[in-house]
């Protein structure tokens, strides 16, 4: 079996590319807007936590890898705050169920992605099932019958508190390296594996009930092999949509 090629060589080989940026939701700007300007000017408390340790990895199905959180810090404009280790292990598990509906089950089955609403609030969600589907789900790629290996970079997790001291938000980094072994076209013909390298960042915020949401996005995705066939390259880019702050 040949040696496979580095992470670099294959990003200069990528055939397919499509970036999304997405911000939805005018309280979620107005809070960003504080919260950056606040660490700008230095005027809130800063917290770094080593709450990741306390968080087991997770596991995905029918796939080779492992989800863990990385640096875990928090910064405020008001008292100091700190993401909880249930925050943490709430927003690893929602990365790793947006993994498995979005990439592995749609890989496996060569079907479409199942529903995404428990990742993504409404907002988000309308785009993600819409004008960003392509490069948020991985739909419509040669299926993988053999191998499906993921190179998972440990998630790195910031919290923005608000100047009420409460955990408005937080951003965590997206870094997946994937590779499969696809089912070939015909008996004993070979195909590249198909490679697919996501990075970007999730930003969540609580809904309603509490639930830690995906509410905005932004993410690169390229993809290679597998039998694609010409290469394509797609940008898609939005700017921040707005609301009623509550």
């Amino acid at each position: 079996m040949d040696e496979p090629t580095s992470r670099a060589e294959r990003r200069a080989h990528s055939r397919g590319r499509s970036r999304v940026w997405v911000i939805a939701g005018g309280a979620l700007v107005a809070v960003i807007a504080i919260a950056l300007g606040a660490v700008l000017l230095s005027s809130g408390g800063g917290d770094e936590s080593s709450n990741a340790s306390k968080v087991p990895p997770v596991t995905v199905a029918k796939t080779n890898v492992t989800l863990a959180a990385g640096d875990v810090s928090a910064d405020s404009v008001g008292a100091p705050v700190t993401v909880s280790p249930e925050v943490v292990k709430a927003t690893i598990d929602s990365i790793g169920t947006y993994l498995k509906v979005a990439t592995v089950d749609p890989l496996r089955s060569a079907k479409p992605a199942a529903d995404l609403s428990a990742v993504f609030n409404q907002a988000a969600l309308a785009r993600v099932i819409g004008v960003d589907r392509s490069a948020l789900v991985d739909e419509g790629l040669p299926q993988v019958a053999g191998e499906l290996d993921v190179v998972a970079t440990p998630v790195a997790i910031t919290g923005l508190g608000d100047q009420d001291g409460k955990l408005a938000l937080l951003t965590a980094s997206i870094n997946l390296d994937i590779t499969g072994t696809v089912k070939s076209a015909a008996k004993g013909a070979k195909t590249d594996p198909l490679h697919i390298v996501r990075t970007g960042s999730f930003v969540f915020t609580p809904d309603a009930n509490g639930a830690w949401k995906v509410s905005a996005y932004s993410i690169d995705v390229n993809r290679a092999g597998g039998g694609i066939d010409a290469p394509t390259s797609t940008t898609a880019a939005t700017a921040a949509t707005t609301g009623t702050a509550r």
